[in-house]
C-alpha cells in the first residue's frame, strides 16, 4: 500500500470589445489594464450581498473596485425575495438590466457573471464551484475526503465521510457529477457522485489500480487508469461503468488524463521514457505523441475549455510551478515562481485557474498571473477542480 501512495503522488495535481445587449461599445481598460467598477446591492442581506460582488470583481483580476466618481461602470443591484435584480451602466448609458434568480449568495454571483461577460466578452466564474480533498490524518492511516464549495470560498461542505482515502476529484461538463478515486472498499476504485440525486456509484473496480478518471466532454465516458492486465495503463469506459477500451500499451505508468474539449485527444503522464512527460493521444487510441513542456518532470495535465490552451504542473530547481502552453504553438508561460504548487485546473473562462500551495486553495489569472488565496476556512486542501 505504501509504495501504491508513493506513485499516487503523481499519479492524481488594451482595448476589447463591451456588450451592449442593444449596440457593441469599445472600452478602454483602467489601470493596470483593469477596469474600473463601482457595485453596491441594496435590500435584505444587501451588506453582505455587496462585499460579495466587490469581493468577486477583486478575485477576478479585470477589475479595479472604486467610487462612483471614478468609476467606467456602475453595477446596482436590489435582492427581493426570490432573487436579485441588477443594472449595469457606463458614461454611455444602460448596458442591461437583469433579473437573477436563487439564494441572495447565487443570485450576487449570477449578475457578477453577467457583468464580466458583458465588459469582458467572456463568461464569468463567481458562480463556479470547486471540489477539492481536505486531508485530516496523515499516513500510516491517511484520511482523504471531498469537498465542495463556491470559487469565492463560501457555502463550503463536506461530499465523502468514509474513513478512507479519497482523491482526484474532476467535474463533468454540465458540473452535476464527479468522478475520482476511493479506497471506501479498501482497494482504488473509480467512482462517480451524482450531486442532484446525492448518490455515489462504483463504476470501475477491477484488480488492482483504478484511478485518475476524468469525464469525455459529453458525458458519456470516463478516461482513467488501470493495472488489470499487470501494467497501469490508460482507459477508456461508459460513463455508467462497462468494458474498458484499452488505448496504451508502454513499460511505463500512465496516469492523470484529460480530454480535449472537442473529445477528440486525451492529454496524460506517463514515465514510459523516464521521468513523467505529458502525452496526447487520440481518445480512440493509436500513437501517442510527446508534449513538449521544457522540463523534465511535468505532470498533471489540464485543458482549457476553448482547446487553445494545456496547463500543468513543472519541476524546476526542487519546486513545483504551474506552467500554460498553447497547443498549437507550443509557446509556454510559466505563471507561478514561488513555492509549491500543483494541481492546475482551468475555469470556464480559459483565463483562470485554480491550484493549491501548501495546503491552500489558489486562483490565478493566467494573463496577469495575479493569484487570489480562496479562504475556505480549512487546512490541509489540494486537488481542485473548477465546475464550468
Amino acid at each position: 500500500m505504501q509504495s501504491l501512495l508513493n506513485k499516487l503522488g503523481w499519479l492524481v495535481a488594451g482595448v476589447v470589445w463591451s456588450v451592449n445587449f442593444a449596440a457593441a461599445q469599445i472600452v478602454v481598460e483602467g489601470p493596470g489594464g483593469r477596469y474600473n467598477i463601482h457595485a453596491t446591492i441594496s435590500g435584505p442581506d444587501g451588506a453582505r450581498a455587496t462585499a460579495v460582488i466587490q469581493n468577486d470583481f477583486k478575485m477576478h483580476g479585470a477589475f479595479n473596485v472604486t467610487g462612483a466618481e471614478v468609476a467606467q461602470f456602475t453595477a446596482r443591484g436590489a435582492l427581493t425575495g426570490s432573487g436579485l435584480t441588477g443594472t449595469l451602466s457606463s458614461a454611455s448609458g444602460q448596458l442591461f438590466t437583469k433579473t437573477f434568480t436563487g439564494d441572495w449568495r447565487s443570485a450576487t454571483h449570477q449578475f457578477t457573471d453577467a457583468i464580466v461577460e458583458a465588459v469582458t466578452g467572456l463568461p464569468g466564474i463567481a458562480i463556479s464551484q470547486v471540489t477539492f480533498v481536505v486531508q485530516k490524518t496523515a499516513r500510516p492511516r491517511e484520511i482523504k475526503d471531498l469537498y465542495l464549495m463556491d470559487l469565492d470560498g463560501g457555502v463550503t461542505r463536506s461530499l465523502t465521510d468514509d474513513n478512507s482515502l479519497n482523491l482526484g476529484p474532476k467535474f463533468n461538463t454540465s458540473g452535476d457529477k464527479i468522478v475520482f478515486t476511493s479506497w471506501k472498499s479498501g482497494y482504488p476504485d473509480t467512482w462517480v457522485i451524482d450531486l442532484t440525486a446525492r448518490t455515489r456509484a462504483r463504476v470501475a473496480f477491477y484488480p488492482g489500480l483504478n484511478s485518475g478518471g476524468c469525464f469525455s466532454p459529453d458525458g458519456s465516458r470516463i478516461a482513467l487508469t488501470l493495472s488489470k492486465d499487470g501494467n497501469t495503463e490508460l482507459y477508456t469506459i461508459a460513463a455508467a461503468g462497462g468494458d474498458p477500451q484499452r488505448l496504451t500499451r508502454t513499460v511505463g505508468t500512465e496516469a492523470t488524463p484529460t480530454y480535449s474539449p472537442d473529445g477528440g485527444r486525451i492529454a496524460f503522464v506517463s514515465d514510459d521514457r523516464g521521468a513523467p512527460q505529458i502525452y496526447l493521444i487520440a481518445s480512440g487510441g493509436g500513437a501517442s505523441q510527446r508534449f513538449n513542456t521544457f522540463s523534465g518532470y511535468a505532470t498533471e495535465p489540464a485543458w482549457s475549455p476553448d482547446g487553445k490552451l494545456l496547463a500543468y504542473s513543472v519541476r524546476t530547481a526542487g519546486s513545483n510551478q504551474i506552467a500554460v502552453s498553447d497547443v498549437v504553438t507550443g509557446q509556454q508561460t510559466v505563471l507561478t515562481a514561488a513555492g509549491f504548487n500543483e494541481t492546475p485546473a482551468w475555469c470556464r473562462d480559459s483565463r483562470h485557474l485554480v491550484f493549491s500551495r501548501g495546503g491552500k486553495l489558489c486562483l490565478i489569472d493566467s494573463k496577469t498571473k495575479k493569484t487570489v488565496q480562496i479562504d475556505n476556512g480549512l487546512a490541509n486542501c489540494s486537488e481542485p477542480n473548477a465546475s464550468r
